[in-house]
Formats: C-alpha cells, structure tokens, sequence
C-alpha cells in the first residue's frame, strides 16, 4: 500500500542544519529540566513506516502487541457517549465532517487515570481507514470537554504510527507476545503509546500524533501528566454550542521551513483576541513548552473553528453560567498533508505559546 507523502518524506524535509538544531534544543530542554533522556530505540524517524498497513479502531497490528488494549472492552459511560453522539452529528452537519453521518464510533480509554476517551469514526463497508477521531476529557464536576478532534490518515493514535514506531526499532513478528502499549494522553500537547520493550526495564515512549520516540522516562511523564486539566473553554455536555463554518486563514505550511519558532518570543494573546491575531498573521506557530518538558516540537497553525451558543441570547442565562456552561469556544485548525486536527485553543495555551511564522 502507498503510504501518504508525510511519512515518505517528512524528514527529508529537514536540511542537516534543522536536525542538528532541533537535536540541540531537545538536549538543551532535557538537562534544563534535570531529566534523562528516553528516546526509546530506533531514534525519532518514521520513516520505517513503508509498507505499515493500518487498521481501524484496533491497537493491535503485525507485531502482535501483547493486550495493549485490555481496558477497551469496558463499556464507555452513558453520559459520554450521548456527548459523543452529539458532537459527531453536529460536526457531520457541515464539510470536511459530513462521512461522519454514515460512520461507526468506538469509544476507548486514553491510558489509567487520564479520565480521557478517544471516539475513532470509522466507515463501513470494510474501508481500511478511519474517517476520522475525537478526543474527550472528563472534568472534576462530572462533565464531559471535546479537546480535539481531526481527520484523515495517520491521525492522532493511528495504529500505524505505532507499528512504525516498533518496526524502525526492529521488532515485528519475533517480539509477538513481548511488548505492550498503553495508551496516554494529558492533553493536545502530551499524547503518546508507552511501549513496553522485551527485556528493557524503563518503558520507551511513542508520540501519538506522529509516531516518533520521545526523550521521556516514566518520572518526566507522570510529573507532566500530572498537572493536565481538561480546557475549560470547549464544547462541553453542558453547554448548548454548535460549530461554525471552518475558517482558513491561510494553505498549510511547515514549520520547518522557519526555525525561528525556536528561539522567537511568544505573542501575549487572550483568547478572544486569538482569532484576529491569526488573520492577520495567516500563519502562527505554537510551540509545546513548560518548565517540566523534555523536548518541544511545532504545529501550523493556519485557522480556527468557532462553536457558538446555540441560543440566540447575547448573554448567557443565570443556570448556565452557574453551571459553568460557555457561549464560545474557539479551536485551532493544524495537521499535516495527510490530517486534519482541530484543538481547543484553551488547552495548547496551557502547555505552550504561539509565534509569528
């Protein structure tokens, strides 16, 4: 199968003096923060990927992980499923969504205490890829928050970018029954697979979103993980908001064609000031950042999604605002060649700052 043009050539893209630099500032951010690094073996390429297959709503692929979803079969709440089912139908209203009205979702559980679920829409008839994703966060009250969600192939938690993962580190068939993946997500910004190797006593860690090793230990991990609060401004199941119209401010770019976002100083902006600040930009670039990390890596950012009340009231009523319920919330248009990924904007402002492109 032909694989899509990022994972072909996404490091191609990068000149010699971009890896070197990128390198540095992973090593840079690991001794600044006092932690050692765990980039797992095979290195940060997915370029192992030629030739992976992909299948839909199964963490399991030709390496035969051993039970990595052994919590998925636990049924997903009521409550969170009737805010999935809603969102989905929502979203499907309008393009890019509308193959959402026809597809299956499964609902599986993001890692032991994450209190997060990802919902992957996949189509029928036996097509081999998923049409797309969403991922939801339990809050401390009770409800349910919509973090992101996306489309397209190799997205957010594929099992393929898993089976690159552990293919480039040269473990296929012969580590069947020997290495385990759970997945885990702490928000836009910290989600990946711990892969437990065969005979390696500190778990390795993949990125979710691209399927690279990642410079983490277990104690790096947790201590990020532990401060992950769901957004508070995003669709919520006590919120009454429907999607707007997709707004693009401008063609998808790479980050790696300006390094500047390395060493650039973060804009102020207050989120509802976000939305004219990217058009008149066209082009940002957030950046994953925070005193605890151990790497950082860059997202064009190139527009936005608006979900709005759906009353027709300017303020919001008194039971709504005592509930905590909102009248808007803005998400960040991102992704690759291959996928599409919307993202509260109110969780990358927690772990990370945006820069002019």
């Amino acid at each position: 199968m032909r694989q899509p043009r990022y994972l072909r050539t996404n490091l191609k893209k990068r000149s010699i003096t971009c890896k070197i630099l990128l390198c540095a500032s992973i090593l840079y951010s690991a001794a600044s923060a006092g932690l050692p690094l765990a980039g797992g073996p095979g290195g940060l390429s997915t370029a192992a990927a030629e030739g992976v297959g992909s299948a839909a709503g199964a963490w399991t692929g030709p390496a035969a992980l051993a039970a990595p979803r052994a919590t998925a079969d636990a049924p997903a709440p009521e409550a969170l499923r009737r805010f999935a089912a809603e969102a989905i139908d929502k979203l499907a209203q309008a393009e890019p969504f509308t193959a959402w009205a026809s597809a299956a979702a499964t609902i599986e559980p993001l890692g032991p205490g994450t209190h997060s679920w990802l919902v992957t829409l996949a189509g029928g008839g036996g097509a081999p890829a998923p049409r797309g994703y969403l991922i939801i966060s339990a809050t401390e009250s009770g409800d349910y928050k919509l973090v992101e969600y996306g489309m397209g192939a190799y997205s957010v938690f594929d099992p393929a970018l898993l089976e690159a993962a552990l293919r480039q580190s040269g473990l296929g068939a012969a580590a069947a029954g020997r290495v385990t993946a759970v997945p885990l997500y702490a928000g836009p910004a910290l989600a990946a697979w711990r892969v437990h190797l065969p005979e390696s006593g500190e778990p390795g860690y993949v990125n979710a979103a691209d399927g690279e090793w990642l410079p983490e230990t277990t104690g790096s991990w947790d201590k990020q993980a532990g401060g992950y609060a769901p957004p508070r401004l995003a669709a919520g199941s006590r919120d009454s908001l429907s999607p707007a119209p997709m707004v693009y401010t401008s063609s998808r770019f790479d980050p790696y064609d300006n390094l500047r976002w390395m060493t650039a100083k973060p804009l102020t902006l207050k989120p509802d000031a976000f939305t004219g600040k990217l058009t008149a930009s066209q082009k940002l670039v957030y950046a994953a950042s925070g005193a605890e990390r151990t790497y950082s890596f860059p997202l064009p950012v190139y527009g936005y999604q608006i979900w709005k009340s759906d009353s027709l009231s300017e303020a919001p009523t008194a039971a709504s605002a005592e509930a905590g319920a909102e009248t808007e919330a803005v998400y960040v248009v991102t992704g690759t060649d291959t996928t599409l990924r919307l993202i509260a904007l109110d969780a990358l402002m927690a772990s990370g700052k945006f820069v002019t492109f």
